[in-house]
């Protein structure tokens, strides 16, 4: 392969990469990870035989361009599906050819990239960023080449680019992009405003037990464990979506982990803590409040891979107390960690030690951006469009509230979930790791546990939470859900449900066999697992508190607490 042309085709990816300014301000090490990538693909092609592949994808991309500006002279342009476009404005005077010119363009991009045949981690690094920096070309993302845009502009007389450039200041000062009006919610005022009360606080948690609404309710008590890295109110997102008022609604007792925003308090707490002081302390206090001699668990996300790690150490006198554990989009082998994977490598994690070592934490926004970066064009450029060049306020929408609303992580404890889980995975090896001074085994992890996955999970890929569920001693729960990692799981009430779930299928086989054989049945899947909660963990009523907390744990605050609502600065 000709090294001048290689360098050509090299400089040309790392100019698009750089071209849009807003993309570099919402990824700044997004840039220069394609550019490595890049670099490498380039080199790797000397003289391999994936240049062939190339050549015939690049000697394609200029027959259909010449084409394109053979028939684009003649006023023709064919259809697109791309959602980008769907405007009629873009299938008039040039904006056609325009627009197609920009899809040959991107498509060849990917092409080329994914043509690249490097080894499968920077391959799939390479195809990423590559889809990224393609996306953020799109004539779309540009003010004078959206007919959109252009066209709201001379309607409202300029005022739409006035608005839009205020939306702009106004994000800029406070540091990411507004996705939903947030003026139209307040955290306990319309967002988790379940009746309950704070009845256990320490350094790193409050404890929230609901009131019951039932006169009887269930013997076991259900305790949640949400994940450290997001609020824990998308359980109690509002009357409609609530998970937690399903819950009471329904006979149960209900008691919530509410994690402080790692700040100064928190900030050098690691695994050993967080177990302790939260997972442990909450199991005792719901235990004591509750007057129950079983709980039952109910985690998600890092929620759950923190409780998989807390059962595995976990001492007697809490495990006793254990009746069920359930983990909603939760790994314990992390061969696949799904989208996520192209973040991590050691390139890349040694980097970011370096922001970690200023901040102390694992700032919210940071990880708020990568998980955008996922689904560029959905969680970034729509909104760049539609709030700056075109100069609208998103409408309100409580999931897209909640997102926002980030947590801090501490340095210490996100070092060891990258390092040792996420790329090392080593939380399924026998004793290679270590927490509470115990070697963590798997196996140790005794109790009934329900596993619940989603099919359009982009973090939790369905099939890596099955085969986390071949890891434990005995025989294991496993649903599947239609649906994404939020939509599927914890916002999934059973009134006006269009979802479905598959279960009961045959375990014995791969996550394959075990779709095949399974059963599926329309709605939701929330009332299936209170039935195996049932059958599993105990169906035992007692009479309902009449009053919350106890002597020993008497009422601190009222529900949602006062950690959720604790400001901390979110970017280090």
């Amino acid at each position: 392969m000709d090294q001048d042309f290689t360098k050509t085709l090299s400089d040309m990816m790392q100019t698009a990469a750089r071209t849009h300014p807003v993309f570099k301000g919402m990824d700044t090490d997004g840039h220069q990870q394609f550019v490595d990538s890049w670099n490498q693909a380039a080199q790797s092609m000397l003289g391999s035989s994936s240049w062939g592949d190339w050549l015939k994808t690049w000697s394609s991309y200029q027959a259909d361009m010449a084409q394109l500006w053979m028939s684009g002279m003649a006023g023709g342009a064919q259809p697109t599906k791309d959602r980008r476009f769907g405007d009629e404005a873009w299938n008039e005077g040039i904006y056609p050819f325009l627009r197609q010119s920009y899809e040959m363009t991107a498509r060849a991009m990917v092409d080329l990239a994914d043509k690249a045949g490097l080894a499968e981690h920077e391959q799939r690094k390479l195809s990423f960023y590559a889809r990224v920096a393609a996306d953020s070309l799109s004539p779309s993302n540009f003010a004078l080449m959206n007919p959109e845009v252009l066209k709201l502009a001379q309607e409202t007389g300029g005022k739409s680019l006035v608005d839009g450039f205020q939306n702009m200041l106004a994000d800029l000062e406070k540091g990411y992009i507004t996705t939903t009006d947030e003026s139209a919610f307040k955290v306990g005022e319309n967002l988790a405003t379940t009746p309950g009360a704070v009845i256990y606080r320490n350094a790193l948690i409050e404890v929230i037990q609901y009131e019951p609404v039932t006169p009887k309710v269930r013997a076991n008590p259900i305790l949640v464990v949400p994940p450290c890295v997001n609020k824990f109110y998308i359980f109690d997102i509002n009357e409609k979506k609530s998970m937690v008022r399903y819950l009471l609604d329904e006979g149960n007792s209900v008691f919530m982990i509410s994690w402080r925003n790692a700040g100064e308090e928190t900030r050098d707490y690691g695994w050993d803590e967080y177990i302790t002081e939260g997972v442990l302390a909450a199991i005792d206090a719901t235990a004591d409040v509750a007057k129950a001699e079983k709980l039952d668990l109910l985690s998600w996300c890092n929620g759950g891979t923190l409780l998989l790690a807390a059962l595995a150490v976990m001492p007697q006198a809490q495990k006793s107390l254990v009746g069920s554990a359930t983990f909603l989009s939760a790994m314990l082998d992390f061969s696949d960690p799904g989208e996520v994977e192209v973040f991590i490598d050691d390139a890349q994690i040694a980097a970011y030690k370096q922001r970690l070592d200023t901040a102390k934490v694992a700032p919210g926004r940071d990880i708020a951006r990568a998980m955008a970066m996922l689904h560029v064009n959905e969680s970034i450029w729509g909104f760049v469009v539609n709030n700056y060049l075109k100069g609208k306020t998103p409408p309100p929408f409580d999931v897209l509230y909640w997102n926002a609303d980030t947590s801090n992580l501490p340095a210490k404890w996100y070092s060891y979930f990258v390092e040792e889980m996420y790329h090392g995975n080593r939380l399924k090896e026998p004793g290679a790791l270590t927490l509470l001074n115990t070697p963590v085994e798997c196996r140790n992890i005794d109790v009934p546990c329900y596993f619940l996955a989603a099919t359009g999970d982009h973090i939790v890929p369905w099939k890596t939470s099955y085969s986390s569920t071949t890891l434990l001693p005995q025989q294991a729960e496993f649903v599947l859900t239609s649906g994404g990692h939020v939509s599927g799981t914890v916002i999934n009430h059973p009134v006006k449900n269009r979802r479905h779930f598959m279960a009961g299928g045959d375990r014995s086989g791969s996550a394959e066999d075990w779709l095949a054989s399974a059963t599926k049945s329309e709605g939701s899947w929330w009332p299936h697992w209170l039935q195996w909660l049932d059958e599993t963990s105990g169906d035992t009523l007692r009479t309902a508190p009449r009053t919350l907390g106890n002597r020993k744990h008497p009422v601190l605050a009222p529900a949602p607490g006062t950690y959720v609502l604790e400001q901390v600065p979110q970017d280090g």
